[in-house]
């Protein structure tokens, strides 16, 4: 069984977008805090392999005994790629590793409660670029300190570009992103987000009127 294949945190739109934004960015290394499984980690080295970045891994696996953690990491990690030396894995706490000196990070800690001191130090970091946020939104914790970030932002330093169903990505550099996306503001910022996917209600009805052949 592959390993990713037991958790997502994000749609596959959601993907989709993401990994463009990173591998379009001028950023050299990218860095994932929270791994888990690894599902992330495998879209972001899907796009990027072969670019020339590299994917540094963040985690710690407390719910795992001390003796099995770097165990599951490396298999982790070979689920990925097992060939290559540009995804680096970090068997620490997002809290003690050095994130900061990286390009582009990405939020993806588990809960809140672990997720709000790494947002307050990226506040004062010099990271170019980061996504943080609730992907499928069911944190009120998460998606509150990612608002009120936002929403207190002066538009100096790292500042909203886009919003991806959940997720804000930050960036003092322009972002591109080759898929379509639509404009508009967020808390005073002019910000650019993806598409509503289309809906199972919308597919539901286009197959009623397939049935009953509406429009022919």
């Amino acid at each position: 069984m592959q390993m990713q294949s037991l958790w997502s945190g994000y749609s596959k739109e959601q993907y989709d977008y993401i990994t463009d934004i990173i591998h379009n960015s001028d950023a050299k290394t990218v860095c994932e805090l929270g791994t888990f499984v690894g599902t992330t980690a495998k879209q972001i080295w899907d796009k990027i392999e072969g670019s020339g970045k590299k994917l540094y891994l963040v985690d710690n696996y407390m719910f795992l005994p001390e003796d099995k953690r770097e165990k599951f990491f490396n298999a982790v990690k070979n689920s990925i790629e097992p060939n290559t030396k540009a995804i680096i894995p970090i068997l620490e706490n997002s809290h003690t590793y050095d994130w900061t000196k990286h390009d582009f990070i990405l939020f993806g800690h588990h809960d809140a409660e672990h997720m709000l001191p790494d947002l307050q130090k990226l506040i004062y970091s010099k990271v170019d670029y980061a996504i943080i946020g609730d992907g499928i939104p069911k944190c009120f914790q998460r998606t509150k300190a990612t608002y009120e970030l936002v929403s207190q932002m002066s538009g100096q330093g790292l500042h909203p570009q886009y919003y991806l169903n959940g997720l804000i990505v930050l960036g003092r550099k322009k972002l591109k992103c080759t898929l379509p996306t639509a404009e508009d503001y967020f808390f005073g910022h002019k910000i650019k987000y993806m598409p509503k996917p289309s809906m199972s209600y919308t597919k539901a009805i286009d197959e009623v009127k397939r049935i009953y052949q509406v429009g022919k």
